[in-house]
């Protein structure tokens, strides 16, 4: 079973700060942070109360996920039936309000999501009730004052606990394996979905062979020669392109176990780089390396962008950083709106259990792109990659 001892404290923690006697949500991700579980369809409901009290309404058919996690009551309810073409939003009152009572928190000051953030896919289609949960709230229990919990959301999202991130380094011990065994077989002549392909098909039976995983699986995507200058977008595509000798292979992962996930690149070459693209790997590398030594409990995020962009600036490729140079890792692969944020702007500073993503790149438009990008945790002692492997240039030349 999953231990939410510590998760359960911090929202104890967060529920007083912000005068809330429980937090309501539907969204998967959040759910699963409120209870250890991660839903399916997008049906279920996390209520976490500020005295230590976790329950989840789930639909009938994920009881066996929802009791996997730390809630203290699992309830169950017919999310549809053959003869009603009532769905979730009609049948979820009456059981979140007994729920609500049976946690004490019926007439309480309840917080809800009520912000537009990036949720992981946790199915092929899910459902999605966000717009319905005033109004959910207000037929189950109609006592409660609803009102925003985008305050402790923002606060429970920014740090992970132990067990979370073990959930982490566990998904990024899988997407290692998976780098590494598809990397092994990539040559001239491949396409990118036969190397984006070797990756994906590897994540879940790996992830699946971790210690305590449920579910694992994930995404990878390749880009290679010009198109890997393309990857600074806010999304990757993989295209129909044919490798060739000397190009440069940029492959990007999201892998998840038990719905936590990680954000991963590794930039190939096909064969030995050219003087200059040799240059550019130097760069992102020692770009690298001089984030991860800005990296400690205290340090403002900006200054880790900061040391990585100034060695990328000094050695000519400045302009073509065109991206922070990480962002929160964990309940979702792209965190955009939870601290830490490692860009310019950023006002955070990094605390011990942040866990997010480095990934210094470099995009010339037409030529090439590359990206390093590791998965880090923040310890007392500073940071902790989880993703070490595959992080020198003699390992990121392969045979063309």
């Amino acid at each position: 079973m999953a231990d939410g001892t510590e998760r359960i404290e911090r929202i104890g923690e967060a529920l007083r700060v912000e005068g809330l006697d429980a937090l309501v949500c539907v969204l998967p991700t959040d759910v699963l942070m409120l209870s250890g579980y991660w839903p399916v369809v997008g049906t279920s409901v996390g209520v976490a109360t500020r005295d230590g009290r976790v329950g989840v309404l789930a639909p009938e058919d994920e009881r066996d996920l929802a009791e996997g996690g730390w809630a203290t009551e699992v309830r169950t309810y017919a999310a549809g039936a053959l003869t009603s073409l009532e769905g979730p939003v009609e049948r979820m009152p009456g059981p979140l309000g007994a729920l609500l009572v049976e946690l004490g928190v019926a007439a309480g000051r309840i917080g809800y999501e009520d912000a537009v953030i990036f949720e992981q896919a946790s199915y092929s289609a899910t459902y999605r009730v966000l717009p319905n949960v005033a109004s959910i709230l207000g037929t189950a229990a109609p006592t409660t004052s609803v009102v925003s919990g985008a305050g402790a959301i923002r606060r429970l999202r920014s740090r992970l606990t132990p067990y979370e991130v073990d959930q982490v380094a566990h998904a990024c011990q899988a997407a290692g394996a998976a780098f590494t065994a598809a990397s092994a077989g990539m040559r001239a002549g491949l396409r990118e979905p036969d190397v984006a392909g070797g990756v994906t098909a590897r994540l879940e039976a790996r992830g699946l062979a971790e210690p305590g995983a449920v579910r694992a699986g994930g995404f990878a995507w390749c880009m290679s020669g010009p198109n890997a200058a393309l990857a600074g977008a806010a999304y990757a595509r993989t295209r129909n392109r044919e490798l060739r000798a000397g190009d440069v292979v940029l492959v990007h992962c999201n892998a998840q176990m038990n719905g936590y996930w990680t954000d991963i690149t590794r930039t190939y070459s096909l064969g030995e780089p050219d003087k200059q693209r040799r240059e550019m790997f130097e760069a992102m590398l020692a770009a690298r390396a001089a984030a991860l030594a800005a990296i400690r409990p205290g340090a403002a995020a900006a200054d880790v962008d900061a040391a990585a962009r100034a060695v990328l600036t000094a050695r000519g490729y400045g302009a073509a950083f065109t991206h922070g140079v990480g962002h929160n890792v964990g309940f979702s692969a792209i965190s955009a709106e939870f601290p830490p944020r490692l860009r310019p702007d950023s006002p955070d500073r990094l605390e011990v259990g942040m866990t997010f993503n480095i990934e210094p790149a470099i995009y010339l438009e037409g030529n090439c792109g590359m990206r390093h990008c590791d998965v880090v945790t923040l310890r007392e002692t500073g940071p902790e990659v989880l993703t070490p492997f595959q992080a020198r240039l003699d390992e990121l030349i392969i045979g063309g």
